[in-house]
């Protein structure tokens, strides 16, 4: 019999939360037992032959329930009572930061368009990302509001609405609260981001671990990784293949029991958080020897 385990894996729909998205771990149970000889040397090699992964990986996402993680949302309201309106962004993979911005203008202007400016057409929000200085620009300019509207703010802090958005806007929690308007206000605030912006909120990696895998050293703590497959840089939906064509990985030792039953595999970040997809599948090709 092969000495050869292949694994592979899909995302059901039955498996994602009301967000849309869903970890890519999995396990499966053999009909009968990889059994190694256990007369030969003690212990036997294995290699990773193959990992294929979809990266379909949103960057815009609500993590919820998996950890504590969404930057979906931001609030807008003016001084008027009522006008507290929540922007929900769509999750999804957005390739540029001016995907971003423009995702969060056409969501304002069209909820609150018609019932804020003097001419919806020319509205007083706009989020503008400059590539140049890999910066978001956010302006508000109040003189554009229709009465009884005078005040008008965009709020995007962690505190007050839940929200991850400043983070990956490159704002910091003191300037994630914006207000323009009558005095002490501005009546045009004019803010830019004062950190780059985070278009890769899940890394550009994608760890891969499973108990077949003995632990080995990763910093300060020890993980049973089989495999690093990068995603970075990837423009379209497509499939990521490690080790290169043609490669394998190198042999290392295999310290688990003799008769294998069952393969389990976890798809984490970089800092040990599950890889969240919006779609996908895995498949991996591991290869037992002396």
């Amino acid at each position: 019999m092969s000495n050869l385990i292949q694994y592979q894996g899909e995302l059901d729909v039955s498996t994602f939360t009301a967000t849309g998205v869903s970890p890519l771990d999995g396990r499966t149970d053999f009909l009968s037992p990889l059994v190694l000889s256990a007369e030969l040397k003690p212990y036997p090699k294995m290699q990773v032959c193959s990992v294929a992964i979809s990266d379909r990986i949103p960057n815009i996402y609500d993590a919820r329930p998996y950890y504590d993680f969404n930057n979906t949302l931001l609030q807008v309201y003016t001084n008027n009572a009522g006008s507290l309106t929540t922007i929900q962004l769509e999750r999804g993979l957005y390739i540029q930061p001016s995907d971003i911005a423009d995702a969060i203008n056409a969501t304002i202007n069209g909820l609150i368009g018609g019932s804020w400016w003097t001419n919806p057409l020319d509205p007083g929000i706009s989020i503008v990302a400059n590539p140049v200085i890999d910066r978001i620009v956010i302006t508000l300019d109040s003189t554009k509001l229709k009465l009884p509207h005078t005040n008008v703010f965009l709020d995007l802090s962690k505190a007050s609405t839940g929200t991850d958005l400043a983070t990956t806007l490159g704002f910091s929690q003191a300037i994630s609260v914006i207000g323009a308007g009558l005095l002490p206000l501005n009546p045009i605030e004019v803010v830019a981001s004062n950190q780059n912006v985070i278009m890769e909120s899940q890394g550009t990696e994608c760890v891969i671990q499973s108990s077949v895998m003995s632990s080995r050293r990763t910093n300060n703590t020890y993980a049973r990784t089989l495999a690093i497959v990068p995603f970075a840089g990837k423009l379209t939906t497509s499939e990521n293949i490690w080790p290169s064509a043609g490669l394998v990985s190198p042999k290392v030792t295999y310290e688990g029991p003799r008769s294998i039953s069952s393969f389990d595999v976890q798809v984490r970040t970089s800092d040990g958080r599950p890889m969240l997809f919006m779609s996908g599948r895995i498949a991996i090709v591991i290869a037992f020897g002396y």
